[in-house]
């Protein structure tokens, strides 16, 4: 997650039984090796310990996904294209074999381009039922207008990489993290939403970094949390990804219930 530079860090920390059905997909672990002042080392080896402490060793996320029903996980395509029947997904945890993934018919992908993504939206069942976790609705208009979420402020959940909007994304540490940022334009596939920086945007306001790809752009109903949005990619060619002023894309849920709900009726 992409944060503010100006407001405290631990302020964007989410707590993970809060948000229980959003989690990683898919990662890897990353070695954080012991960083000694290499004068020093020279030196003054005496000032060093005799036992070197082992490296640090913590899981990078490379996409998120939320339960959205007991087998059924809500994600990215472009997240969910690199899982397999051989992965698993991990909530409260305990571990769950992936049974099948499906991918949107009509997605198309492409990292350069923004506008010619397509349908970056994707389902992934479990091979067992997450019993002890309550699911995420999906976000349905309630006024009937086209726009519905427009000017709404969402809130993201993600745990992949983070920076903030002075050095784009440079560090991860495997944290849940969570930011807000008002759905500036609307259209048939996408919410949009622009890093503003301070004192413009909200007060936590933030945007997704690598590997928060997937997970959710939430909207408080009076039934809850409602999921309007799957993080899908960000148009970062004039400022740089994660700095201020650009423009994150996120898949419009609204637009796919018809096809989420057959996927999962079937």
């Amino acid at each position: 997650m992409i944060i503010r530079h100006d407001i405290d860090p631990a302020r964007y920390l989410a707590n993970p039984a809060e948000f229980g059905a959003i989690a990683p997909i898919c990662g890897h672990t990353e070695e954080i090796p012991v960083a000694y002042d290499q004068i020093d080392e020279m030196l003054r080896p005496s000032l060093l310990p005799s036992i070197q402490p082992e490296p640090e060793i913590i899981f990078a996320c490379d996409g998120m996904g939320t339960l959205i029903h007991p087998r059924w996980i809500l994600s990215a395509a472009h997240v969910a294209a690199n899982l397999s029947t051989d992965d698993s997904v991990t909530f409260a945890n305990t571990a769950y074999p992936i049974q099948q993934i499906i991918l949107h018919p009509h997605w198309q992908d492409n990292e350069m381009d923004m506008n010619q993504v397509k349908n970056d939206i994707a389902l992934v069942q479990l091979a067992a039922p997450v019993n002890n976790i309550s699911p995420l609705s999906l976000y349905k208009p309630t006024d009937g207008q086209t726009t519905d979420e427009l000017e709404q402020t969402a809130t993201f959940i993600g745990q992949g990489d983070y920076g903030t909007g002075l050095t784009g994304p440079d560090a991860v540490d495997g944290k849940l993290r969570k930011a807000t940022n008002q759905i500036e334009k609307v259209d048939g596939q996408w919410l949009l939403f622009k890093f503003d920086a301070p004192p413009e945007g909200t007060e936590l306001e933030g945007i997704s970094g690598p590997g928060d790809s997937g997970g959710p752009a939430l909207l408080k109903t009076k039934k809850g949390w409602a999921i309007a949005g799957i993080s899908s990619g960000q148009d970062s060619s004039t400022f740089g990804e994660g700095y201020y002023g650009v423009w994150e894309y996120y898949t419009r849920v609204s637009q796919y219930l018809d096809w989420i709900e057959s996927v999962i009726a079937s």
